[in-house]
């Protein structure tokens, strides 16, 4: 290894060690440390801090560089026990021992998988760093591309566990990687597809079929096309159901071949630039904490609220806040769903500017520590009261207010929300992924059938708006600005409670009303359902409402004023 190479490496596995440990300390703070006051302390007049570990008898302290209101501090430096620095290993030891002396199911295994899960994150994470180019981002794709940290409170926002680090290399947007996908011929009898009411069916590239057609030959007539991704075209083969359909001749592989796709921000969706849309590929790893399988009921949810939104004019008052839908599924039938998820594909035709539209995820990263988050290189840093003012006009207000009226609720969370931006101001707010979207059942027309999954309770489908959009969403958000321009986070929830006062005269809205006088707001406990081993059914604790807290100051104030 070269000197500068030797550098750049050692340079990003400290600040891969650096995040790690910062985001596992924050979800540690948010779900453990307001239950256990001794375990963590703040100086905020010095911005000093000290952690203390019981159970491994280890103290952690040092020098906050930012005080988050919503968990997302920023540590200038660590210190054990006042003398060496911080290994992310030795940290999850420590916390995880002092978890495990409050929650004893939480098994050897389970502590296991979880440590395996976090040397994964770190270092995928490190390969990111080591080869990011620290350019701005450009349009849509770059910004799908560059999200080298993920979410900021969760233990391994990184981990892709099931790919290989050749894999890694080869299948992850941090790199910057394009490929070809592979194809499937799928026997008529066994394909299946459903298309959103109203939508015409989306055909392949044009080099795909005729690729088929060469395969073919003869055949072609009775068989359907199905991508699927390049790892799980391998993977698929080992599976004993797929060679029985392979024999019977209800499946033939046809190779990779057709227009180069690249991997988004969620690793499993691809993006195909010549087909004008994202592919939201099923894949058998664990993306996060989930397997990253297209399931039946996912995307019979999905097309389920394609339909409904469509059927309701969704955000029809709000022409600049819109919806990516997804237009349609295909797979591969077997009668066991553990097999039929594996292949399923759900089409998301790209309708939006893409040489001024940008994830939202990334647009609050910033790239290396100490750097602007990058959100700044597209905007006045100067105008950014009036551009946040305009962001909650496109966003948080039209979401509250098809809450109210219509009963739709949406997994707005940082990555599955996208920003058009023009002539430096917020333009276009959109909404993708519909797998998330909740109905609120007491909102549906009285003849329409409600047991499906996509119908909540109206307290439900409110939780899941409160936390992905207000605390996941709008916390990280507010939390990239205030680090930016340096001031308290405080600052900018002043300007949403703002907003919402304003609106509440407007409409009496009861969800707003809510966001106003609420206690607490829920946030998903990442740290301790990772460790648990309960993703699929996450536990909660309670944050405190900021624009509670700001509302409540400011009637102090005036009382004193008087």
């Amino acid at each position: 290894m070269l000197q500068t190479e030797k550098t750049q490496w050692l340079k990003s596995q400290s600040q891969a060690n650096r995040h790690t440990c910062k985001t596992l300390l924050n979800c540690y703070i948010r779900e453990f440390c307001c239950e256990n006051t001794t375990f963590f302390a703040t100086n905020l007049q010095e911005m000093t801090y000290v952690f203390y570990f019981p159970a491994s008898e280890v103290s952690l302290s040092g020098k906050l560089s930012y005080y988050s209101a919503i968990s997302e501090h920023e540590y200038e430096y660590f210190s054990v026990n006042h003398g060496q620095g911080l290994d992310y290993a030795d940290l999850v030891e420590w916390i995880v021992k002092e978890i495990r002396q409050q929650h004893s199911f939480i098994t050897d295994e389970k502590a296991s998988n979880f440590s395996n899960k976090m040397a994964n994150s770190f270092r995928n994470m490190a390969l990111f760093l080591e080869n990011s180019i620290h350019e701005p981002i450009r349009d849509y794709l770059s910004s799908e591309q560059s999200l080298l940290y993920g979410h900021p409170l969760h233990p391994f926002p990184k981990n892709t566990l099931g790919f290989s680090e050749d894999d890694v290399r080869k299948f992850c947007p941090e790199l910057h990687v394009s490929f070809q996908l592979c194809y499937l011929a799928v026997r008529k009898d066994v394909f299946r597809e459903e298309w959103v009411l109203g939508q015409k069916r989306m055909e392949l590239h044009e080099s795909v079929l005729n690729h088929a057609q060469r395969k073919l030959q003869e055949k072609r007539d009775g068989y359907e096309i199905l991508p699927i991704h390049p790892w799980q075209y391998e993977h698929v083969q080992t599976i004993n159901a797929v060679k029985d359909y392979i024999q019977a001749g209800k499946i033939i592989f046809l190779g990779s071949c057709g227009p180069l796709s690249y991997p988004t921000s969620s690793v499993r969706t691809v993006f195909i630039p010549a087909m004008s849309c994202n592919l939201k590929l099923s894949l058998n790893i664990q993306i996060t904490n989930m397997m990253r399988n297209n399931n039946r009921e996912q995307m019979r949810r999905t097309l389920d609220a394609a339909n409904y939104l469509l059927k309701s004019n969704c955000f029809d008052k709000d022409r600049s806040t819109r919806i990516a839908y997804e237009k349609g599924v295909c797979t591969c039938h077997f009668e066991n769903d553990e097999w039929t998820k594996l292949f399923a594909v759900a089409y998301r035709p790209i309708e939006f500017d893409e040489t001024s539209t940008y994830v939202l995820s990334s647009l609050v990263e910033a790239p290396m520590q100490g750097a602007l988050p990058r959100l700044f290189s597209l905007m006045d840093y100067r105008q950014i009261d009036p551009w946040f003012q305009q962001y909650l006009a496109i966003s948080l207000l039209p979401i509250v207010r098809i809450a109210e009226e219509k009963g739709i609720h949406f997994e707005a969370h940082l990555q599955n929300t996208l920003l058009t931006i023009q002539n430096g101001m917020p333009h276009t707010f959109i909404i993708r992924d519909l797998e998330g979207v909740s109905v609120n059942r007491e909102k549906v027309e009285a003849n329409l059938d409600t047991t499906g999954a996509l119908f909540y309770s109206k307290e439900e489908a409110w939780a899941r708006t409160t936390y992905y959009f207000v605390v996941n969403h709008l916390g990280s958000l507010i939390h990239a600005m205030a680090s930016g321009v340096g001031v308290e986070e405080e600052h900018f929830w002043r300007i949403v409670r703002e907003a919402l006062e304003q609106e509440y005269e407007e409409s009496r809205n009861e969800y707003v009303l809510h966001l106003l006088t609420a206690n607490v707001f829920y946030a998903k406990k990442n740290l301790m359902s990772c460790l648990a081993g309960n993703s699929e059914k996450p536990s909660y604790v309670q944050v405190d409402n900021i624009m509670k807290r700001i509302g409540s100051e400011a009637n102090e104030t005036s009382k004193l004023s008087r």
